[in-house]
């Protein structure tokens, strides 16, 4: 029959139902993960969770698994797994935090096996499920009355627990107990790293730590070429660059410097971070440093010899860039208001002006106007005559009214309405005058604001 010419002569060979079932062979501690899978360090002990910015010395991807347990993904790092741990966990020894670490896929797998006592390995895949189900279900991250119900119900271990239907689990415990078996498997990422790796990084670990100023210059001036190199490879240019200087006690020092205008010059970029230098501090001495830019823009290509114009425009944002290491540097931009003393505001040198084109206005404006006393003909007619100091100004003519009223868009208590003139003396001064309140009331005032020539 042709059921029995395919069962005698299968066109692929089909596996035995025993070796199907049959658990692979597992792996020696010292081989390499499969291809693609993301790999872990998980440390664990006392006060290990408050190092998590001193450990991106090791990796970009750090994160706090709480108070006495770190995250440290270590997937892509060149370093063989074993040798890896062993530096760590060496770091950490010197520092005066003595941590027990365990290199595998699963996070949550790892932190659970150290807070049950497993002692320091780098696992593979098939060691982690071998582990697992001999985990007692006080070493997850459960809350203390979940554990205490597994125990009345008799789930002692997790091969218990999850021998169990899913359903009345999850009907009776919530998604907190399904959300950890999940990420015992390695089904959940179970971590937010500290800070965004950023993309363009250099960075040099140092046999001996470095002491003096001239050693520091040096590593810096290596490693400002390197960070160059790779912004120039991908045609980006720096905005904020970020110094992090490591000691081996634990500690560790950062500097920010940020840029007024995209640069991967490298002479700029030393000349920004050497003035920096004084403010490191090596004490026992910086055994790694590393220089990141977290912000980056686009940069076009430039050459000097084709195009020498584009000079002065970058010498501009360069001497602005040092200038503000020493003082405060800005500049004032209109802004979206008719009010005198609203009309104009601080922003950086780099800031793009509003688009916003206010009223002419005097060349000088006094910071706190002056009161005066005026004599009009009409309550709403401009001033004929002015009195400031105790002497008399004749008015020959005036220009105005320019009237300003309330911008009932700003919160809190607005201002009276002002109407503004513009007049000349017969001493030959031109004046801006204002009228505060509506004109013929008892609360209306007039001020100078400021002079016209």
């Amino acid at each position: 029959m042709a059921g029995r010419r395919c069962a005698r002569t299968p066109a692929l060979p089909l596996p035995m139902p025993e070796r199907r079932l049959r658990p692979p062979a597992p792996l020696p501690a010292s081989s390499e993960p499969a291809t693609g899978r993301r790999r872990f360090l998980v440390l664990h002990g006392p006060g290990i969770g408050e190092m998590a910015a001193w450990a991106l010395r090791f990796s970009p991807l750090v994160g706090r698994l709480g108070p006495d347990a770190l995250l440290i993904e270590t997937t892509g790092l060149p370093e063989a797994e074993p040798a890896l741990l062993a530096r760590v966990l060496a770091a950490f020894e010197r520092a005066g935090l003595p941590a027990t670490g365990l290199l595998g896929a699963a996070p949550a797998a790892l932190g659970a096996l150290l807070r049950a006592g497993h002692p320091s390995a780098v696992l593979t895949p098939a060691e982690e499920a071998a582990a697992l189900p001999h985990l007692p279900v006080t070493a997850l991250a459960l809350p203390p009355e979940t554990i205490l119900a597994l125990h009345r119900l008799g789930l002692r271990d997790l091969a218990a627990l999850e021998a169990q239907p899913r359903a009345p689990l999850a009907r009776r415990f919530g998604g907190v107990l399904m959300t950890e078996l999940a990420a015992l498997r390695g089904a959940v990422a179970p971590y937010t790293p500290i800070r965004t790796p950023p993309r363009h990084v250099a960075a040099r670990d140092f046999l001996e730590p470095l002491l003096t100023a001239p050693a520091l210059a040096h590593a810096l001036h290596r490693l400002v070429v390197e960070l160059c190199e790779g912004l120039n490879a991908e045609g980006q240019g720096a905005r904020v660059l970020r110094l992090t200087a490591f000691r081996g006690d634990g500690s560790w020092q950062e500097l920010g410097q940020g840029l007024g205008q995209a640069s991967r010059d490298p002479g700029h970029v030393e000349r920004l971070l050497a003035r920096r230098i004084e403010e490191l501090r090596p004490e026992f001495g910086f055994e790694r440093m590393m220089l990141a830019a977290p912000v980056t823009e686009w940069l076009d290509a430039q050459q000097a010899a084709l195009a020498p114009e584009a000079g002065p425009e970058e010498a501009l944002p360069q001497l602005l860039d040092r200038l503000g290491q020493r003082l405060e540097v800005w500049r004032l931009i209109p802004h979206a208001s008719h009010w005198p003393e609203r009309a104009q505001r601080r922003a950086s040198p780099f800031a793009p002006a509003a688009p916003f084109t206010p009223a002419p206005r005097p060349l000088r404006l006094l910071r706190r106007p002056l009161p005066l006393e005026a004599v009009a003909l009409l309550p709403d007619a401009p001033p004929s005559l002015l009195r400031h100091g105790g002497r008399a100004e004749r008015v020959v003519s005036a220009e105005g009214p320019e009237r300003l009223t309330p911008e009932w868009w700003q919160p809190g208590r607005q201002a009276p309405p002002r109407d503004y003139y513009r007049v000349q003396l017969a001493s030959g001064a031109r004046w801006w005058v204002c009228r505060r309140g509506e004109p013929g009331t008892p609360d209306a005032r007039w001020f100078l604001h400021g002079y016209l020539c």
